[in-house]
């Protein structure tokens, strides 16, 4: 990010220590307005009880207080179901590519 390495598993570790949070977790997704540099977003699988209840601001916000500023999410996502890998880890190159594409489709990216 920016030049920096920023390690997504420092900023999952983070938000599973957030209430609500069943499952997190952070990528790097490429920036459109700085080209070959990276923005992280996460993806938040809520507890069953927390669904529609958890907010992004305050996901970031919490965020803020807890990780370097280099390693803030920019954006977060909430995900009924976050895919895995067989040996049951989030897969991030999934969530990753899926992203990338979204950002294509949208115009934001070659």
């Amino acid at each position: 990010i920016s030049g920096y390495k920023v390690y997504t598993t420092e900023v999952d570790e983070i938000l599973f220590k957030y209430p609500g949070v069943a499952m997190a977790a952070a990528v790097g997704i490429p920036d459109p307005e700085r080209p070959g540099s990276e923005r992280i977003k996460v993806f938040i699988k809520p507890k069953e009880e927390y669904k529609g209840k958890l907010n992004a601001d305050e996901i970031i916000a919490y965020c803020k207080d807890k990780l370097p500023a280099i390693a803030v999410p920019k954006y977060v996502e909430f995900k009924d179901e976050l895919p895995l890998t067989v040996t049951e880890k989030i897969f991030k190159r999934v969530l990753r590519e899926e992203e990338i594409q979204k950002m294509k489709e949208q115009g934001l990216l070659r």
